[in-house]
C-alpha cells in the first residue's frame, strides 16, 4: 500500500479541483476541526471528502465505543486507501451530494458532519446541492464543521460559501489555524 503522501499527490495530480489542497491537512487543522464539537455522546457522525484521512483518524479517536463514522469519498483510489488505513470507518465511494441516500433507514441522524471538501473551488450548483443536503440531514443542535483556506476566504466563491452558511445555520464561528499548509480557517456551524 502506498504512503499517505504518495496517494495524496497522485490524487492531486489527477484531480486538483476535487483534491483542493497542495499538501495533506495538518494535525493542528484536524484538532481545530474537532475543537468545538463534543462527540462524547455521539452515536453517528459523517465526514464528507475524507481524502487520505487527516481528519478521519482524529474523529474516530474522539468517538465513544460503538459510535459509527460514515465517510463519503468520491475518489475510488482514496476511498480504497482509507478503507485499508482506517477500517473502523465505514467508507463509501460516492458524491457528497448523495448523502441522503446513505442516511435512509438509519436509527439516528448525524450528531455532526465534518467536511474536507474544497467548497470554494466547487462549481456553485454542486456546492449548493451539498450544503442543502447537509442542512437537511442535521437535526437542531447538531454541528457542521468545515475549513476554508485563508487565501480563498475573501474571494467571490469564498464569500458565496459564507453567505450560503449564514442562510442555513443559526450560529457560525470562524477561527484561524496558522500551522497548516496553507493556513486555514475552521468554520463551525450549529443548526
Amino acid at each position: 500500500m502506498k504512503s499517505t503522501t504518495a496517494i495524496f499527490w497522485k490524487s492531486f495530480v489527477k484531480h486538483p479541483r476535487y483534491t483542493g489542497a497542495i499538501a495533506p491537512s495538518s494535525q493542528r487543522l484536524a484538532q481545530g476541526m474537532l475543537a468545538r464539537t463534543d462527540l462524547r455522546t455521539a452515536r453517528f457522525v459523517v465526514e464528507l471528502g475524507p481524502g487520505t484521512g487527516a481528519f478521519t483518524a482524529s474523529i474516530l479517536a474522539a468517538l465513544p465505543p460503538g459510535a459509527e463514522l460514515l465517510a463519503i469519498e468520491r475518489n475510488p483510489e482514496l476511498a480504497s486507501f482509507l478503507r485499508y488505513r482506517l477500517p473502523r470507518a465505514r467508507v463509501v465511494c460516492d458524491d457528497a451530494a448523495n448523502l441522503e441516500r446513505h442516511l435512509a433507514n438509519r436509527p439516528h441522524p448525524p450528531a455532526a458532519i465534518f467536511c474536507g471538501l474544497p467548497l470554494s473551488w466547487l462549481p456553485a450548483r454542486e456546492r449548493t446541492r451539498i450544503l442543502d443536503v447537509v442542512a437537511d440531514a442535521l437535526p437542531p443542535g447538531s454541528t457542521f464543521t468545515l475549513f476554508q483556506y485563508v487565501h480563498a476566504a475573501p474571494t467571490p466563491p469564498g464569500q458565496q460559501v459564507r453567505r450560503a452558511l449564514r442562510a442555513r445555520f443559526q450560529h457560525i464561528e470562524r477561527f484561524p489555524v496558522w500551522w497548516n499548509l496553507p493556513p486555514a480557517y475552521v468554520v463551525h456551524c450549529v443548526k
